[in-house]
């Protein structure tokens, strides 16, 4: 190592300094920096590790608050599928129960929307996609919770998504058919002079009266209960993963 000293610093010129003495001075100083550039690191990587953590907490509690928003979304459409099952039940059904039937629905629009639309399945997800473009989801530290994300907003999406994309083709291809056999079934839903219970007896009758129809609401009715029994895997996923993200938010660092 080489000590830097002034040009005009003559070591024998130096009245009673002694080389240990500058030795002394420059090694203290070469302390003081290094400690200086140690301190300084130090606090610099502490400020990151308390923004990371800022980072994290709003990273869990913006996912726990959409799982929340997910869950509602759930139970209303779990409402929408069970309803429409029980429909196609009655409808099945050789005695057509008509005080049942008012307790589910009083509107011929619900009955026919079930036999021609198909219910989307598009649950909240912009604060999960927003983590996902932007990079924040790399401030959790919770393989459980990554491996739960990536679970449910995947793979147990895409079940979901192909139950409804069957329902979806299954009625583009019912529709013909009910145009072509059963044209008084769509006409008398825009029949005011047709009330409820005519509809549904008129309803009712051609299917007891039709193997084909009665078979494709057979069909029907298993798409929509298959759609129920992925949507109650979905949320369970969803309740799971909000008790991670719950358990990681108040967790210490």
């Amino acid at each position: 190592m080489f000590l830097w000293l002034p040009f005009d610093t003559d070591l024998h010129d130096i009245d009673g300094m002694k080389m240990k003495d500058v030795l002394l001075k420059y090694l203290l100083e070469f302390f003081v920096i290094v400690l200086g550039i140690s301190v300084s690191f130090w606090l610099n990587q502490r400020a990151m590790e308390r923004s990371n953590e800022k980072e994290r907490i709003k990273v869990l509690e913006s996912l726990h608050a959409e799982l929340t928003e997910i869950d509602r979304y759930c139970d209303e459409r779990r409402d929408n599928y069970r309803d429409d099952i029980d429909i196609l039940r009655l409808l099945l059904e050789e005695e057509l129960n008509l005080e049942e039937m008012g307790e589910l629905t009083t509107s011929k629009g619900r009955v026919e929307f079930i036999l021609t639309h198909y219910r989307v399945f598009e649950p909240p997800m912009n604060q999960y996609n927003s983590k996902v473009h932007a990079g924040g989801l790399k401030f959790i530290k919770s393989d459980r919770i990554n491996e739960k994300l990536g679970r449910l907003h995947n793979t147990y999406l895409k079940y979901m998504q192909t139950s409804v994309q069957f329902d979806q083709e299954f009625k583009q291809n019912f529709l013909p058919f009910l145009t072509a056999e059963h044209a008084e079934l769509l006409l008398a839903r825009h029949e005011n002079g047709i009330g409820m219970k005519e509809y549904l007896r008129l309803l009712h009758g051609s299917i007891q009266g039709d193997d084909r129809f009665r078979a494709n609401m057979h069909v029907l009715s298993d798409y929509l209960e298959n759609k129920l029994y992925f949507l109650k895997l979905y949320d369970g996923l969803v309740l799971e993963l909000d008790r991670a993200l719950q358990d990681a938010i108040v967790q210490q660092p």
